[in-house]
């Protein structure tokens, strides 16, 4: 005897919601995409503008970037610049004013990185990035907060 099959509606209505799960994992797995964008080289910088002196100098070119909230891989370190800190305040008149706080700095860091394009800046693993994006960051053994201030792709 021969077993016959017969699907109901509710037989497909599960075997739908089983592939659409399959693909929902496979895109939060594999980055979101099959045949995307190929992969860019941008450079990135960041303003970090209040940083302890023991944070911001230990931070060297060549150093890895990771965003510490997305564990993000961001490239490596290209250049590094320090200046005073910014710290802005509001006096009794109403004024603002920018000051320096003292055993701080402003840290500027450029970045190179691989990612692909996005209409509002760029995606660096399953992550979208834009400038004025706030951002916590691992720069080799410092941890910082600051904006990215810039991003260009370079190829």
């Amino acid at each position: 005897m021969e077993k016959k099959f017969k699907f109901n509606v509710v037989d497909v209505v599960v075997i739908l919601v089983i592939a659409l799960a399959v693909v929902f994992v496979g895109t939060m797995f594999f980055g979101g995409g099959l045949g995307g964008s190929s992969a860019s080289t941008y450079e990135v910088t960041y303003l970090c503008e209040e940083v302890p002196d023991f944070a911001a100098t230990i931070i060297e070119e060549g150093d890895k970037v990771l965003d510490e909230q997305k564990d993000t891989d961001l490239g490596v370190v290209t250049a590094v610049e320090l200046s005073d800190s910014r710290t802005y305040a509001v006096t009794d008149t109403g004024e603002v004013l920018c000051v320096s706080k003292p055993h701080y700095n402003c840290v500027e860091l450029t970045t190179r990185v691989e990612g692909q394009d996005y209409d509002f800046g760029m995606i660096a693993g399953s992550s979208k990035y834009g400038v004025g994006h706030s951002v916590t960051i691992r720069v080799g053994s410092a941890k910082i907060f600051g904006r990215v201030s810039g991003i260009k792709k370079l190829d």
